[in-house]
């Protein structure tokens, strides 16, 4: 039989070990407290923040919806220059909703709505990209490009992503920090995009009007000297004639270069050239008229002049010399 110090001792041991117990138990319950109360904390930072960010892109992609439409509905009213210019300014907002959107992808906030949203701005932008294709191409506007995307396509796109968006964009308000995101609805499904695109493109105001000069003629071989706006000719079988030109104008140009050389009183042969050439916007171009025939002694008129565009000032796209051609030996 134990003695009573044993049992004493035996007593006090059990006791430690349930106040070990009890120690291990309640530190463990409170470090299980403490981290879901850090995560719940963590959880509505980010909910919180990305609220802030989304509701910014938001207003951004409506603003951007908004004043898209208005462009198309004053398209009757607004210069080309002015026109252009307004696109300018929309194509870089929407570029900047692109980025945002693609910002909001990490980190990834509850029920992964910020890359359900982001997912819904870039399809938004790349739809709009079709709308604006659609007015500028064929308007031959900066360098926009046909799409494959039809636009009642893309219209159907938004209206998709409208849909996509409404039924989502509440689900963080059961969330920690209970966030409220705006609808955010693009209303340009809702118009007759296509009917104000199509009124668009019959405004003459807004289709290209580039203007062209020619800077200088060359002719090889090089006249002798005479006076101005006469050209004496050295005795040749032919002659070449560069044309070079000019467009100042902010859109590209595909112009026709004419050439006649029309001989008085049968004196030669009636020669008739065109060249068509493409000139870039703000650019110089040159044409070559090889192998111009002539004969020795005839004498008449040289005529070179451009169409395709209008000239930058009067007659500046159009030059008239008087020629003889040297007698034989």
């Amino acid at each position: 039989m134990a003695s009573r110090g044993e049992l004493r001792r035996r007593r006090q041991l059990r006791v430690l070990v349930v106040v070990i117990i009890v120690a291990t138990v309640g530190t463990f319950a409170s470090d299980v407290m403490r981290a879901a109360h850090d995560s719940q904390s963590a959880r509505a930072s980010r909910n919180t923040t990305f609220g802030t960010l989304a509701r910014d892109l938001l207003r951004e992609g409506t603003a951007l919806d908004h004043d898209t439409l208005v462009l198309l509905q004053q398209a009757t009213t607004i210069s080309r220059s002015d026109f252009v210019d307004a696109w300018s300014q929309l194509d870089a907002r929407a570029r900047q909703v692109t980025l945002d959107a693609a910002r909001l992808r990490v980190p990834s906030v509850d029920n992964k709505l910020n890359v359900l949203l982001a997912d819904v701005m870039t399809q938004r932008v790349a739809s709009w990209e079709v709308i604006r294709n659609s007015v500028l191409t064929p308007l031959g506007i900066g360098t926009a490009q046909s799409s494959s995307v039809a636009l009642t396509s893309a219209l159907a796109a938004l209206t998709t992503t409208n849909a996509q968006w409404s039924a989502a964009h509440g689900r963080l308000h059961r969330e920690p920090g209970h966030v409220r995101l705006p609808l955010g609805e693009w209303t340009l499904p809702a118009n007759d995009v296509t009917g104000l695109i199509a009124t668009t493109l019959q405004q003459v105001r807004l289709r290209p009007s580039a203007s062209v000069s020619i800077n200088a003629v060359s002719i090889d071989p090089q006249p002798l000297p005479s006076d101005a706006a006469q050209l004496v000719l050295l005795a040749r079988e032919q002659i070449s004639v560069g044309v070079s030109l000019h467009n100042p104008s902010a859109t590209d140009a595909t112009v026709v270069v004419h050439l006649l050389l029309a001989p008085d009183r049968k004196s030669g042969t009636l020669v008739a050239k065109a060249m068509t050439i493409a000139i870039p916007k703000q650019s110089h171009a040159a044409v070559l008229f090889d192998s111009v025939a002539i004969r020795a002694s005839e004498h008449g008129v040289l005529r070179i002049w451009v169409t395709g565009a209008r000239p930058n000032s009067p007659g500046s796209a159009s030059r008239f010399y008087t020629f003889k051609v040297a007698s034989a030996g």
